[in-house]
């Protein structure tokens, strides 16, 4: 009973509760990583044709940009496989 008088008081004043944080936080991932990847993939088709070595240059280098064009301005890293 406790519980449903916090959560609808949380509802009542704006907010959220946790279930519906942790359910958006994982909408807003897919989301995320959805653009991400479609934007990979269309630089990749673009590619279409180019010899094997040169692609994975180019791709290389374009993911790098994309990384710095998303940490730019951060002291955060980005964690590498070793």
């Amino acid at each position: 009973m406790k519980k449903k008088i916090k959560t609808w008081l949380i509802l009542l004043l704006g907010g959220v509760t946790e279930e519906e944080s942790r359910e958006s936080d994982m909408n807003s991932a897919y989301v995320g990583a959805y653009v991400a990847l479609t934007t990979i993939k269309e630089y990749a088709d673009s590619l279409n044709g180019t010899p094997a070595d040169e692609w994975c240059k180019l791709m290389y280098k374009q993911i790098c940009r994309q990384l710095d064009s998303v940490t730019h301005g951060t002291d955060e890293e980005i964690p590498t496989r070793k």
